[in-house]
């Protein structure tokens, strides 16, 4: 026999889940914190997948990838049928060239840039970003030509770097018996590394930004008007100035200004630096040494 409820409902007691959210939430942020940074470009190979030309570069190598000031290759075709492995070798006769737009149709090749001589495709200079190459070739009637086959290249963009003075740095002065200022007074010194120019896209390829790039930074300082003085201080993105405090008495004041050198991780390419700025004038620290003790004569 059933018993009737009348549908009453069970007193609801809700149950606190916060300490478990915050677990669960944390280990979240550390696999996306390690995904992230797993995701940075390094090394060539991060720039292909599996070796397939319409996901990434065609080789792992690094072949495939150039700096913008050296970027004139060759691509080499087959002269024959590689899938004939017995007998007398298949000619092609024909190679038809093309490139692969930003929408992924193939068009005809600029005139000017490339060079096609049957086998062989010469590109004199290729733009920052991604570049596809597609090759038909035929080894009699145009009619039935072998199956198109793509190569893909990436040209690294130049980088454009700036370096300013951090906005809660309040004196570019300091004493040099106390050393570099630190906490609230820090003198720090920010950088910015930008694209010079967009990289060129091709449909299915990845959209790369700077910040899909592993860079290295390398900051260093300069006194004023003393040749040779240079020396690295950072290796960060940012610096901030670190100075031991210095007991010698006497002098006259010293000044220094930064700079940060930004390359790729992935390729080297050239130089791409910036000094730090405070305004729209170089940033100068100035140490001033400790005075000596006067001296007190009586006449």
């Amino acid at each position: 026999m059933k018993i009737a409820t009348f549908d009453i409902r069970r007193p609801y007691h809700p149950v606190s889940l916060t300490p478990v959210l915050k677990c669960v939430f944390a280990v979240l942020l550390l696999c996306t914190t390690i995904s992230v940074q797993a995701q940075k470009i390094k090394s060539p190979a991060d720039l292909s997948v599996s070796d397939d030309p319409a996901k990434g570069t065609s080789t792992a190598t690094g072949t495939t990838l150039f700096c913008k000031e050296q970027s004139g290759f060759k691509l080499t075709s087959s002269a024959t049928d590689p899938t004939v492995t017995t007998g007398t070798p298949v000619p092609y006769t024909s190679w038809a060239w093309k490139e692969i737009d930003a929408n992924g149709d193939p068009v005809d090749l600029p005139a000017g840039t490339f060079t096609a001589a049957n086998e062989v495709l010469t590109v004199a200079s290729a733009t920052p970003g991604w570049h596809t190459y597609q090759v038909i070739a035929s080894t009699g009637a145009s009619e039935c030509p072998a199956d198109a086959v793509i190569f893909t290249v990436y040209v690294l963009p130049d980088l454009t770097v700036t370096s300013v003075v951090d906005p809660s740095t309040t004196s570019l002065k300091y004493c040099a018996a106390n050393g570099a200022p630190t906490g609230t007074n820090a003198i720090k010194m920010n950088s910015t590394v930008t694209f010079a120019t967009a990289p060129r896209k091709v449909k299915g390829l990845r959209d790369l930004t700077v910040d899909d790039f592993e860079l290295t930074y390398s900051w260093s300082k300069e006194e004023v008007g003393v040749t040779g003085s240079k020396t690295e201080v950072g290796t960060d993105a940012n610096y901030t100035v670190t100075e031991p405090a210095v007991t010698a008495t006497g002098g006259a004041d010293r000044k220094f200004t930064y700079s940060v050198k930004v390359t790729y991780k992935v390729k080297g390419c050239g130089d791409y630096a910036a000094t730090t700025q405070s305004g729209s004038n170089p940033a100068v620290i100035t140490v001033t040494p400790k005075p000596g003790k006067p001296v007190i004569t009586i006449q």
